[in-house]
C-alpha cells in the first residue's frame, strides 16, 4: 500500500501579517511563503523543488515563478537554500521558534 503525505497543520501568528521584511515581497512571495510551512518537516526543511513546491502548494495557478519567489524569500532572510550530498533543500528560518 503507498503511502500518502499528508498536509501538516500550522499556525500563522498574528504577526505574520504585519511583517515589515515580508511586505516587501509580492503577495504571491508572502503566500507562498506560508504554504511552505505546510509542506515542511518539523524541523522546516523540505526539498527545494520549485516544480513540485508550486505542483504542491498552486497547482491551479498558470504563470507562477516559484522559483524567482523563493530567491526573494531567500534575500530577505525567510528561508535559506543549500546542497547537501547531492540534493537541493529548503530551510525555513526560525521555523522551530
Amino acid at each position: 500500500m503507498r503511502r500518502t503525505r499528508l498536509a501538516r497543520l500550522r499556525t500563522l501568528k498574528p504577526a505574520f501579517f504585519t511583517n515589515e521584511d515580508l511586505a516587501t515581497l509580492p503577495f504571491s512571495g508572502r503566500l507562498l511563503f506560508a504554504g511552505l510551512w505546510t509542506i515542511a518537516d518539523r524541523r522546516g526543511r523540505l526539498e527545494d523543488r520549485p516544480a513540485r513546491i508550486k505542483a504542491q502548494l498552486f497547482p491551479y495557478d498558470e504563470n507562477f515563478d516559484t522559483n524567482a519567489l523563493l530567491d526573494g524569500l531567500c534575500q530577505t532572510g525567510f528561508i535559506q537554500r543549500y546542497t547537501e550530498e547531492g540534493g537541493r533543500y529548503i530551510q525555513i528560518v526560525n521555523f522551530e521558534k
